[in-house]
């Protein structure tokens, strides 16, 4: 958007700040309307401000009263109102010092209730999973502040920074607005009772300076928000190369790199250099017309007080309240600066907001946790039909076997797809055509095709994350399904953490704070205190790690499992991998699905983790419980002799074949035919 277009639209100001007010108002009524310790807390601290302006009219009248008798040479005078003065100070500093605590109280509470809840909606039904595939199909090119508008990108930055700025800058901004009014109301008086033409000079003055101010500074709003978007790149852009470290200098990329970052930070300099600007044609009105501020009260009463008509108490106290008053009629000259950043801010915070509010469309609007009970719903043509959604249903894997058939001797369904289609986000093409599948439990299903053929598309597909298509998915309920990976997740904590993830307690032992953070995580499947140390370690050796808890632990296993380090970094991407087959032994559900996750492996070490998965079936059926099935995604033919039927995707048009496995073609036929 160049200035041109600004200077086309004369409302535009207007509509920008009425929108803003809009949204802010959508954002911050929740909290004062739902808690009630932020009522109290406001309201106290809305009658402190009523007082701490009351003092300071009082202040000005001792103020008066001061110089009155300073220049009149009355000393016994002089010396009462300095004793006033004294003894005032001692009823004003703790209101004052309460009025700074109490706005800063005020301050933590709403940024605490405020960043929780977003972080409720951003974790439920995996909206976090949806902003993360909407960010990576963004192409990071430079694009115009109304592209930027429709994307959401860097959710850390809007939760971390945009909301801490959002409670900060909306309340010191309030308040402002509320001295304001009072002081404006109060000095008004005492100018008026002295000399009320004044208050006519000063309104028109202020008028003026702030119609100028908006017209010269208007750009501010668009730059800035282009300034939290180009520093969010830039950072983020560093992230990835801290992530990816390795295969960086393994492929020799850093000039590239380093060529890439630098763009991103020059685009960050170059708007920042664009803001200086800005910044000095409005610093240029701004100053020159504080300078004027200063002499304009004294200019105006200057002949009075040469010719006796006024004391000098009296200019000292009208050139007090005059200042007052600018001050207040000119709010948004001298903090407009501010008020365009924060504008920017709320425009990136109600953006983040409105799009949890579209990928999670199905939560009640009534439901308490929904903060923005006044946004409009997404427009229908942004909703997905239902013709067009992968729609899956989980039902408990007993029911599935009640279900599929009244003989008890026959097995029954673990999975089942109904003309499943799989289509890429961008509809543009058919990854998987007219699925019909019904896998029967104990049947180990392979999934093989060419690289972008739609495999792992299609496990996205069963856990409920990719629903660009039709047709529909009956599987096992969450807490008796397990998905592995290719690259398995290591949560920040111990080794003993990494076994039960996600049935893990979250403990703040790195910063040693408890403020409601460190409780368990309301997850599912086992109770993290239920296995004991002699159980995990068994665990890590079925897994075909015996000796990693005593090499963490320096000899001792017990502390090896206790050990908090960056298992990502430490451990090689093979022993994560048999790690997360050690999460399934603790698990042990009815149905697992395999990404490529024994691709690091060997093959000797990949038998071994097929193998211990059927024992695991094995041993369920013989205890009379659910037997373990498993689906897996993989390139390598020895996959073919763990599997009992194979799923072939062939590359263009979504066709498939199904074929039933047998000991000879185990052996004998490649992965892809």
């Amino acid at each position: 958007m160049s200035d041109d277009d600004d200077d086309e639209d004369p409302e535009r100001p207007r509509n920008v700040i009425r929108e803003a007010l809009r949204q802010f108002g959508i954002m911050a009524m929740p909290y004062f309307r739902e808690d009630r310790n932020g009522r109290c807390l406001f309201g106290t601290l809305f009658i402190i401000t009523l007082v701490n302006n009351a003092l300071n009219v009082y202040f000005s009248y001792m103020i008066r009263d001061f110089y009155n008798a300073l220049t009149e040479k009355h000393v016994a005078e002089f010396y009462h109102v300095f004793v006033r003065y004294v003894g005032s100070m001692i009823i004003a500093v703790p209101i004052q010092v309460s009025y700074r605590y109490m706005y800063t109280k005020i301050g933590i509470a709403w940024r605490k209730w405020l960043t929780e809840r977003v972080l409720t909606l951003y974790f439920s039904n995996r909206v976090f999973y949806g902003l993360e595939s909407q960010g990576n199909r963004a192409d990071g090119k430079a694009r115009d502040y109304k592209e930027r508008q429709t994307e959401v990108d860097n959710p850390d930055q809007r939760i971390q920074e945009d909301v801490s700025s959002f409670t900060t800058f909306s309340l010191s901004f309030f308040l402002t607005i509320v001295g304001t009014v009072i002081d404006l109301v109060s000095f008004s008086i005492i100018l008026f009772s002295v000399m009320p033409q004044l208050i006519i000079a000063i309104i028109v003055f202020a008028t003026l300076g702030t119609a100028a101010t908006i017209i010269i500074g208007k750009v501010l709003v668009r730059l800035n928000y282009e300034a939290l978007q180009r520093e969010a790149d830039f950072r983020f852009s560093l992230v990835r190369i801290r992530e990816n470290a390795e295969s960086i200098a393994f492929y020799g990329g850093e000039p590239v790199e380093e060529k890439e970052v630098k763009q991103k930070f020059q685009r960050a300099i170059d708007n920042s250099n664009l803001i200086n600007v800005a910044q000095r044609n409005l610093d240029i009105f701004i100053t020159s017309y504080t300078h004027l501020t200063e002499i304009l009260p004294t200019i105006i009463l200057a002949n009075q007080y040469f010719n006796g008509i006024i004391e000098f108490g009296v200019v000292a106290q009208v050139r007090g309240a005059f200042n007052h008053i600018i001050r207040d009629l000119s709010i948004i000259i001298l903090q407009f600066n501010g008020i365009a950043s924060f504008m920017a801010g709320i425009d990136r915070l109600f953006l983040f907001m409105k799009a949890i509010q579209k990928l999670d469309p199905d939560r009640p609007k009534d439901d308490a946790k929904v903060m923005m009970k006044d946004m409009s719903p997404p427009d229908e043509d942004d909703r997905p039909s239902s013709q067009h959604v992968i729609r899956v249903k989980e039902v408990r894997a007993s029911d599935l076997a009640a279900n599929a058939s009244t003989d008890p001797t026959q097995p029954s369904t673990i999975l089942t797809m109904r003309d499943v289609r799989l289509v890429t986000p961008d509809n543009k093409r058919v990854l998987v055509e007219n699925l019909d599948i019904s896998l029967l439990r104990g049947r180990n299903l392979l999934i093989a095709g060419v690289s972008g053929s739609g495999k792992s598309s299609l496990l996205r597909a069963i856990a409920g994350l990719w629903s660009n298509g039709s047709g529909e998915i009956v599987r096992p309920s969450s807490d008796q399904i397990y998905f592995l990976p290719q690259r398995p997740y290591c949560p920040p904590g111990s080794l003993r953490d990494q076994l039960l993830y996600p049935s893990t307690e979250l403990s703040d032992n790195y910063d040693g704070t408890q403020d409601g953070w460190s409780r368990p995580i309301e997850q599912r499947r086992v109770e993290w205190s239920s296995m004991s140390d002699a159980e995990l370690l068994d665990v890590l050796v079925a897994v075909d790690l015996p000796g990693l808890a005593s090499r963490i632990g320096d000899g001792d296993p017990i502390r090896g499992l206790n050990t908090v380090l960056d298992y990502s970094n430490t451990l090689s991407l093979g022993e994560q991998q048999r790690l997360a087959f050690g999460r399934l032994v603790i698990n042990r559900p009815s149905l697992v699905v395999l990404d490529e996750s024994t691709s690091a492996l060997d093959v000797v070490a990949e038998r071994k983790m097929y193998t211990l998965l059927k024992n695991i079936a094995a041993d369920a059926e013989d205890g009379g419980r659910t037997g373990l099935t498993y689906i897996s995604v993989g390139h390598r033919p020895t996959l073919l002799q763990h599997h009992d039927v194979k799923l072939l995707l062939r590359d263009g048009g979504g066709s498939v074949s199904f074929i039933q496995q047998t000991e000879s073609s185990a052996e004998e036929q490649t992965i892809l035919t």
